[in-house]
């Protein structure tokens, strides 16, 4: 059930925002292609909210690891543009969330 609300939520949203560019536009193309992303999220977010639960498995809920890891990403796509400085503080930050990344899977298994 957790996991549906978000989506349902951003199917919502969608739909919203939709109905708004119907109202607005005369083409048919942008708001077609937003009520088909809305009907596949809706579509989405109602199997999550039909599935059975599984077991739960001791995975941590956030993992600021992980989150370093994206950021190192997003930094290194960015310094791309604005230079070789920012593409190192990327490359730092993507090799102390790999790491943390690492940490977090040898302790898991471990743990299993």
């Amino acid at each position: 059930m957790r996991g549906a609300v978000p989506v349902l939520a951003w199917a919502a949203l969608l739909t919203v925002l939709a109905g708004a560019l119907w109202a607005w536009t005369s083409d048919p193309l942008p708001p077609g292609l937003i009520t088909a992303a809305a009907a596949a999220t809706w579509g989405l977010g109602l199997f999550f909210l039909a599935r059975r639960a599984r077991p739960r498995r001791a995975v941590p809920e956030l993992s600021m690891a992980s989150v370093l890891v994206a950021v190192g990403i997003a930094l290194l796509v960015v310094g791309a543009i604005l230079g070789p400085w920012l593409d190192l503080i990327g490359a730092g930050a993507l090799v102390l969330g790999a790491g943390g990344v690492g940490r977090e899977l040898l302790a898991q298994r471990r743990q299993s």
